[in-house]
């Protein structure tokens, strides 16, 4: 059985689809096996990654960004707690934040193509829960959420630009909500938050290392909480984000647990590996799928940054 290969040809607004020849020719010289189908639209790469396991495609390769891995992640797991199919990733998207992590290049279309067809390296991964829908990389409340929903109309940008211009515009009219949480180790009363935040991977946005001790095979979530404070306070804390250092900082809380609870008094913008869900759930159940996906990556996951152990 050939692979099946989902491309999203809006990725990187349409960057994708500018590619899609390209990943072809490239497939095709290197005599590889796929069927290719097209998404016609949002929640199309979940039912498409759906129909290609039903069919018994192995492994089914998700061709676009974050966003779109997510949704074919979302197909090959269902409801379940194992994806019932190998995940191979063709990055074509803004940020490529989970094939950094899996060590495919986002800047040689070749060399990526040819850790696909290889398969030599294959990872057996985590994955997150959040109520009903499985996350990848990471699911995110508050300020998190914002930036992706101002990145969205920003038009002249791509790119880690693009969620750097995002975070900058959604600072400056963001409110912060009250949220309250629990996990297996601990909880924070009801508070006022710039952002909780739940990973997987370590990297987000092409930029910012929010959860930079996370390892995607510890079995484990990596929970942040930062404690709101003022626009300036959120200006000079974002630079650390971008290092890792910000765990450190005063009112951040970082703990590495298996399920978060979180609730809020009124829906909150959230965000599962780039989808943007404007007004999410008043409680949110969030747990950890240990071992739950095969992926075909590359020899070496993207660096990250060296952070002290206190």
């Amino acid at each position: 059985m050939p692979a099946k290969i989902i491309l999203n040809p809006y990725s990187n607004r349409w960057g994708a689809k500018a590619r899609a020849g390209e990943v072809r020719d490239l497939l095709q010289q290197m005599a590889y096996e796929f069927d290719w189908v097209t998404m016609e639209g949002p929640g199309h790469g979940v039912e498409l990654a759906r129909e290609a396991v039903a069919q018994g495609y192995d492994p089914v390769v998700a061709a676009g960004g974050d966003g779109t891995i997510g949704e074919v992640v979302n197909g090959l797991v269902g409801q379940g707690e194992h994806a019932r199919a190998t995940l191979g990733v063709i990055p074509l998207g803004s940020a490529n934040d989970y094939a950094y992590q899996l060590g495919i290049p986002d800047d040689d279309l070749e060399a990526a193509c040819r850790l696909l067809v290889a398969s030599r390296y294959v990872r057996t991964l985590d994955l997150g829960r959040a109520n009903d829908r499985v996350f990848m990389n990471d699911f995110v409340v508050g300020l998190g959420a914002l930036v992706n929903i101002e990145a969205a109309k920003i038009t002249r940008l791509r790119g880690p630009a693009l969620y750097i211009a995002g975070a900058l515009k959604a600072i400056l009219k963001a409110q912060w909500p009250e949220m309250a949480f629990r996990w297996d180790g601990g909880s924070l009363s009801k508070r006022r938050v710039l952002m909780a935040y739940v990973a997987m991977g370590y990297r987000t946005g092409g930029v910012y290392f929010l959860a930079p001790r996370a390892q995607q095979d510890d079995g484990l979530l990596d929970f942040l909480a930062a404690d709101a404070r003022s626009r300036l306070g959120v200006f000079k804390l974002l630079p650390h984000t971008m290092k890792g250092t910000h765990i450190h900082a005063p009112g951040v809380i970082y703990h590495q647990c298996t399920w978060v609870h979180m609730e809020s008094e009124e829906p909150l913008p959230m965000l599962l590996d780039g989808e943007i869900i404007p007004e999410g759930p008043l409680q949110v159940d969030v747990r950890v799928l240990p071992a739950a996906i095969q992926v075909i990556g590359g020899p070496t996951p993207g660096p990250r940054p060296a952070i002290a152990a206190t």
